[in-house]
Protein backbone atom coordinates (compact mmCIF):
# COMPACT_ATOMS: atom_id res chain seq x y z
CA UNK A 1 0.00 0.00 0.00
CA UNK A 2 1.43 3.28 -1.26
CA UNK A 3 2.34 5.82 1.61
CA UNK A 4 -1.03 7.79 1.96
CA UNK A 5 0.71 11.04 3.07
CA UNK A 6 2.79 11.36 0.38
CA UNK A 7 0.10 11.10 -2.08
CA UNK A 8 -2.20 13.43 -0.28
CA UNK A 9 0.70 15.70 -0.67
CA UNK A 10 1.14 14.83 -4.37
CA UNK A 11 -2.79 15.78 -5.06
CA UNK A 12 -2.60 18.75 -3.35
CA UNK A 13 0.50 19.70 -5.64
CA UNK A 14 -1.09 19.49 -8.36
CA UNK A 15 -4.37 21.04 -7.21
CA UNK A 16 -2.30 23.85 -6.60
CA UNK A 17 -0.51 23.95 -10.28
CA UNK A 18 -3.65 23.70 -11.23
CA UNK A 19 -5.50 26.83 -9.83
CA UNK A 20 -2.77 28.80 -10.52
CA UNK A 21 -3.29 27.60 -14.23
CA UNK A 22 -6.64 27.87 -14.56
CA UNK A 23 -9.07 31.55 -14.11
CA UNK A 24 -12.63 30.75 -12.76
CA UNK A 25 -14.07 32.30 -16.23
CA UNK A 26 -11.41 29.87 -18.90
CA UNK A 27 -12.95 26.49 -17.95
CA UNK A 28 -14.13 25.62 -21.58
CA UNK A 29 -17.37 23.12 -22.99
CA UNK A 30 -14.59 20.68 -24.37
CA UNK A 31 -13.06 20.79 -20.85
CA UNK A 32 -16.26 20.52 -18.78
CA UNK A 33 -16.75 17.48 -21.22
CA UNK A 34 -14.01 15.84 -20.48
CA UNK A 35 -14.00 15.93 -16.67
CA UNK A 36 -17.43 14.93 -16.84
CA UNK A 37 -17.15 11.68 -19.09
CA UNK A 38 -14.00 11.12 -16.60
CA UNK A 39 -15.58 11.49 -13.93
CA UNK A 40 -18.33 8.94 -15.02
CA UNK A 41 -15.88 6.68 -16.16
CA UNK A 42 -14.17 6.52 -12.39
CA UNK A 43 -17.67 5.75 -11.25
CA UNK A 44 -18.07 3.21 -13.46
CA UNK A 45 -14.59 1.24 -13.32
CA UNK A 46 -14.78 1.48 -8.77
CA UNK A 47 -18.65 0.38 -8.50
CA UNK A 48 -17.57 -2.49 -11.34
CA UNK A 49 -14.65 -3.68 -8.75
CA UNK A 50 -16.82 -3.01 -5.92
CA UNK A 51 -19.41 -5.51 -7.65
CA UNK A 52 -16.45 -8.10 -8.79
CA UNK A 53 -15.07 -7.63 -4.65
CA UNK A 54 -18.69 -8.37 -3.44
CA UNK A 55 -19.30 -11.48 -4.81
CA UNK A 56 -16.41 -13.09 -4.56
CA UNK A 57 -17.10 -12.49 -0.78
CA UNK A 58 -20.42 -14.43 -1.30
CA UNK A 59 -18.69 -17.34 -2.98
CA UNK A 60 -16.03 -17.39 -0.50
CA UNK A 61 -17.48 -20.02 1.53
CA UNK A 62 -18.01 -22.35 -1.14
CA UNK A 63 -14.04 -21.53 -2.43
CA UNK A 64 -12.46 -22.46 0.53
CA UNK A 65 -14.68 -25.52 1.52
CA UNK A 66 -13.83 -26.82 -2.40
CA UNK A 67 -10.15 -24.81 -2.41
CA UNK A 68 -10.67 -23.89 -5.94
CA UNK A 69 -7.18 -22.03 -5.57
CA UNK A 70 -6.49 -25.04 -7.39
CA UNK A 71 -8.02 -24.50 -11.04
CA UNK A 72 -6.11 -23.28 -13.74
CA UNK A 73 -8.40 -21.22 -15.44
CA UNK A 74 -8.59 -16.96 -14.62
CA UNK A 75 -9.60 -15.77 -12.61
CA UNK A 76 -7.32 -17.58 -10.53
CA UNK A 77 -8.40 -17.37 -6.65
CA UNK A 78 -5.61 -17.72 -4.21
CA UNK A 79 -6.87 -17.50 -0.24
CA UNK A 80 -4.55 -17.31 2.74
CA UNK A 81 -4.97 -18.97 4.83
CA UNK A 82 -7.30 -21.66 3.73
CA UNK A 83 -9.57 -22.52 6.28
CA UNK A 84 -13.41 -21.09 7.27
CA UNK A 85 -12.50 -19.87 11.15
CA UNK A 86 -9.23 -17.93 10.52
CA UNK A 87 -9.49 -14.42 9.77
CA UNK A 88 -8.03 -12.21 8.68
CA UNK A 89 -7.99 -13.68 4.86
CA UNK A 90 -6.01 -12.60 2.24
CA UNK A 91 -8.16 -13.27 -1.40
CA UNK A 92 -6.02 -12.54 -4.43
CA UNK A 93 -8.06 -12.57 -7.83
CA UNK A 94 -5.68 -12.93 -10.55
CA UNK A 95 -7.53 -12.19 -13.98
CA UNK A 96 -4.19 -13.12 -15.70
CA UNK A 97 -2.68 -11.25 -18.23
CA UNK A 98 -4.62 -10.85 -21.00
CA UNK A 99 -7.98 -9.34 -20.81
CA UNK A 100 -11.05 -11.68 -19.67
CA UNK A 101 -14.56 -10.55 -18.99
CA UNK A 102 -15.67 -9.92 -15.22
CA UNK A 103 -18.75 -10.73 -13.65
CA UNK A 104 -20.49 -7.51 -15.59
CA UNK A 105 -19.25 -7.76 -18.95
CA UNK A 106 -16.23 -5.46 -18.32
CA UNK A 107 -12.77 -6.68 -19.52
CA UNK A 108 -10.18 -7.20 -16.89
CA UNK A 109 -6.37 -8.26 -16.57
CA UNK A 110 -4.05 -8.01 -13.37
CA UNK A 111 -4.89 -8.62 -9.78
CA UNK A 112 -7.44 -7.57 -7.08
CA UNK A 113 -5.54 -8.57 -3.62
CA UNK A 114 -8.58 -8.18 -0.74
CA UNK A 115 -7.87 -8.37 2.79
CA UNK A 116 -11.10 -9.39 4.48
CA UNK A 117 -12.35 -9.39 7.98
CA UNK A 118 -15.00 -11.80 8.08
CA UNK A 119 -17.36 -13.11 5.72
CA UNK A 120 -19.59 -10.36 3.96
CA UNK A 121 -22.45 -11.46 5.28
CA UNK A 122 -21.43 -10.37 8.98
CA UNK A 123 -22.62 -7.27 10.16
CA UNK A 124 -19.52 -5.15 10.69
CA UNK A 125 -16.99 -7.11 8.23
CA UNK A 126 -14.80 -5.29 6.19
CA UNK A 127 -13.07 -5.80 2.99
CA UNK A 128 -10.19 -3.90 1.84
CA UNK A 129 -9.37 -4.26 -2.09
CA UNK A 130 -5.93 -3.03 -3.53
CA UNK A 131 -5.29 -2.86 -7.05
CA UNK A 132 -1.78 -4.73 -8.56
CA UNK A 133 -1.31 -4.34 -12.32
CA UNK A 134 -5.20 -4.10 -12.90
CA UNK A 135 -6.83 -3.19 -15.62
CA UNK A 136 -10.52 -2.02 -16.32
CA UNK A 137 -11.31 -1.97 -20.06
CA UNK A 138 -7.45 -0.97 -20.42
CA UNK A 139 -7.82 1.73 -17.73
CA UNK A 140 -5.07 1.19 -15.25
CA UNK A 141 -7.04 1.54 -11.30
CA UNK A 142 -5.00 2.73 -8.35
CA UNK A 143 -6.21 3.51 -4.61
CA UNK A 144 -7.68 1.33 -1.93
CA UNK A 145 -11.20 0.39 -1.56
CA UNK A 146 -13.26 -0.17 1.55
CA UNK A 147 -16.12 -2.30 1.80
CA UNK A 148 -17.97 -2.94 4.89
CA UNK A 149 -21.42 -4.71 5.40
CA UNK A 150 -23.88 -2.55 8.00
CA UNK A 151 -26.66 -4.82 8.54
CA UNK A 152 -30.07 -4.55 7.50
CA UNK A 153 -31.90 -1.12 7.30
CA UNK A 154 -35.51 -0.52 7.99
CA UNK A 155 -36.65 -2.54 4.52
CA UNK A 156 -34.78 -5.44 5.39
CA UNK A 157 -32.48 -4.41 2.36
CA UNK A 158 -28.37 -5.38 3.35
CA UNK A 159 -26.55 -1.48 3.36
CA UNK A 160 -22.76 -1.01 2.67
CA UNK A 161 -20.37 1.61 3.45
CA UNK A 162 -18.16 1.84 0.43
CA UNK A 163 -15.49 3.94 0.08
CA UNK A 164 -12.30 4.92 -2.47
CA UNK A 165 -9.41 6.60 -1.27
CA UNK A 166 -5.97 7.71 -3.56
CA UNK A 167 -7.93 6.48 -6.89
CA UNK A 168 -5.85 7.35 -9.61
CA UNK A 169 -7.42 6.27 -13.12
CA UNK A 170 -4.78 6.48 -16.11
CA UNK A 171 -6.60 6.09 -19.51
CA UNK A 172 -5.61 3.81 -22.45
CA UNK A 173 -4.12 7.22 -24.06
CA UNK A 174 -1.40 8.14 -21.01
CA UNK A 175 -4.38 10.38 -19.34
CA UNK A 176 -4.37 10.61 -15.39
CA UNK A 177 -7.22 11.30 -13.31
CA UNK A 178 -8.22 11.25 -9.50
CA UNK A 179 -11.15 10.39 -7.64
CA UNK A 180 -12.74 9.72 -4.05
CA UNK A 181 -15.44 7.98 -2.92
CA UNK A 182 -17.83 7.89 -0.09
CA UNK A 183 -21.18 6.18 -0.60
CA UNK A 184 -23.86 3.87 0.82
CA UNK A 185 -24.81 0.80 -1.39
CA UNK A 186 -28.49 -0.80 -0.63
CA UNK A 187 -29.16 -4.01 -2.01
CA UNK A 188 -32.95 -3.85 -3.12
CA UNK A 189 -33.43 -6.63 -5.34
CA UNK A 190 -31.92 -9.95 -5.84
CA UNK A 191 -30.37 -10.43 -1.58
CA UNK A 192 -32.70 -13.48 -0.70
CA UNK A 193 -31.72 -15.65 -4.11
CA UNK A 194 -28.38 -17.54 -3.91
CA UNK A 195 -27.23 -18.74 -7.72
CA UNK A 196 -24.07 -20.96 -5.63
CA UNK A 197 -27.33 -23.26 -3.85
CA UNK A 198 -29.45 -22.96 -6.57
CA UNK A 199 -27.08 -22.96 -9.88
CA UNK A 200 -29.14 -20.67 -11.40
CA UNK A 201 -27.59 -17.75 -13.51
CA UNK A 202 -30.81 -15.51 -13.39
CA UNK A 203 -30.26 -15.84 -9.38
CA UNK A 204 -27.33 -14.02 -10.03
CA UNK A 205 -28.16 -11.82 -12.48
CA UNK A 206 -31.17 -10.32 -10.55
CA UNK A 207 -29.02 -8.15 -8.17
CA UNK A 208 -29.46 -4.80 -7.67
CA UNK A 209 -28.04 -2.00 -6.01
CA UNK A 210 -29.12 1.85 -5.28
CA UNK A 211 -25.89 3.65 -4.70
CA UNK A 212 -25.85 7.58 -2.85
CA UNK A 213 -22.97 9.26 -1.73
CA UNK A 214 -20.59 12.15 -2.36
CA UNK A 215 -17.66 11.72 -4.81
CA UNK A 216 -14.86 13.85 -5.73
CA UNK A 217 -12.10 14.20 -7.71
CA UNK A 218 -9.35 15.75 -10.69
CA UNK A 219 -9.82 15.57 -14.02
CA UNK A 220 -6.96 15.09 -16.31
CA UNK A 221 -6.78 19.01 -17.54
CA UNK A 222 -6.32 19.64 -13.67
CA UNK A 223 -10.17 20.93 -12.26
CA UNK A 224 -11.19 19.97 -9.01
CA UNK A 225 -14.88 19.06 -8.84
CA UNK A 226 -17.04 17.38 -6.48
CA UNK A 227 -20.24 15.06 -7.14
CA UNK A 228 -23.24 13.87 -5.59
CA UNK A 229 -26.19 11.77 -5.92
CA UNK A 230 -29.30 13.83 -6.53
CA UNK A 231 -31.31 10.22 -7.60
CA UNK A 232 -30.07 6.97 -6.90
CA UNK A 233 -27.94 5.13 -9.03
CA UNK A 234 -29.35 1.66 -9.90
CA UNK A 235 -26.44 -0.63 -10.81
CA UNK A 236 -26.85 -4.35 -11.65
CA UNK A 237 -24.62 -7.46 -11.13
CA UNK A 238 -24.69 -8.84 -14.49
CA UNK A 239 -24.63 -4.85 -16.10
CA UNK A 240 -21.73 -2.96 -17.21
CA UNK A 241 -23.05 0.48 -16.79
CA UNK A 242 -25.10 2.46 -14.45
CA UNK A 243 -28.94 1.77 -15.42
CA UNK A 244 -30.53 5.00 -14.02
CA UNK A 245 -29.89 7.81 -11.73
CA UNK A 246 -28.63 11.27 -11.72
CA UNK A 247 -25.25 12.87 -10.71
CA UNK A 248 -24.22 16.85 -9.81
CA UNK A 249 -21.30 17.99 -10.45
CA UNK A 250 -19.84 20.77 -9.22
CA UNK A 251 -16.74 22.81 -9.43
CA UNK A 252 -16.46 25.53 -6.28
CA UNK A 253 -13.61 27.24 -7.52
CA UNK A 254 -15.20 28.00 -10.97
CA UNK A 255 -18.41 28.88 -12.69
CA UNK A 256 -19.66 25.59 -13.46
CA UNK A 257 -22.32 23.10 -12.71
CA UNK A 258 -23.04 19.96 -14.83
CA UNK A 259 -25.17 16.55 -14.28
CA UNK A 260 -24.70 12.91 -15.49
CA UNK A 261 -28.15 11.73 -15.72
CA UNK A 262 -28.43 7.99 -16.58
CA UNK A 263 -31.83 8.08 -17.16
CA UNK A 264 -32.34 7.67 -21.23
CA UNK A 265 -30.61 4.11 -20.58
CA UNK A 266 -34.18 3.04 -19.25
CA UNK A 267 -36.27 5.26 -21.67
CA UNK A 268 -34.85 3.07 -24.72
CA UNK A 269 -36.80 0.35 -23.33
CA UNK A 270 -33.46 -1.85 -22.92
CA UNK A 271 -32.33 -1.23 -18.90
CA UNK A 272 -28.80 -2.00 -19.51
CA UNK A 273 -27.05 -0.17 -21.78
CA UNK A 274 -24.50 2.78 -22.54
CA UNK A 275 -26.47 5.40 -23.15
CA UNK A 276 -26.63 8.68 -20.57
CA UNK A 277 -26.56 12.60 -20.94
CA UNK A 278 -24.88 15.48 -19.65
CA UNK A 279 -25.48 18.90 -19.47
CA UNK A 280 -22.92 21.37 -19.67
CA UNK A 281 -23.11 25.39 -19.59
CA UNK A 282 -26.85 24.29 -20.26
CA UNK A 283 -26.34 22.42 -23.33
CA UNK A 284 -27.54 18.78 -22.82
CA UNK A 285 -26.42 15.86 -24.86
CA UNK A 286 -25.80 11.78 -24.86
CA UNK A 287 -23.20 10.39 -24.70
CA UNK A 288 -21.98 6.60 -24.81
CA UNK A 289 -20.10 5.43 -21.91
CA UNK A 290 -17.01 3.00 -22.09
Amino acid sequence: MRNTLFVVLGLLILLVAACDKVDKRTITSEEASVLVVEAATAYSIYASTQEEGTTMGFQLDSLLKSATNTSEDYPLIFIEPLDLTTWPKIITVDYGPENISGFDNHELRGKLVISADNFPSVSGAEWEITFDEFYHDNYKVEGVQTISFDGLNGNEHPVYTCSVSDGVITSPDGKKFYFEQQTQREWVNGYDTNAITSGETVDFCDDEFEITGTHSGISSDGYAYSMSTTTPLVVGTCCRWVKEGVLYIGLDDYDLSCEIDYRPASDTGDTCNNVASITVFGETFDIALP
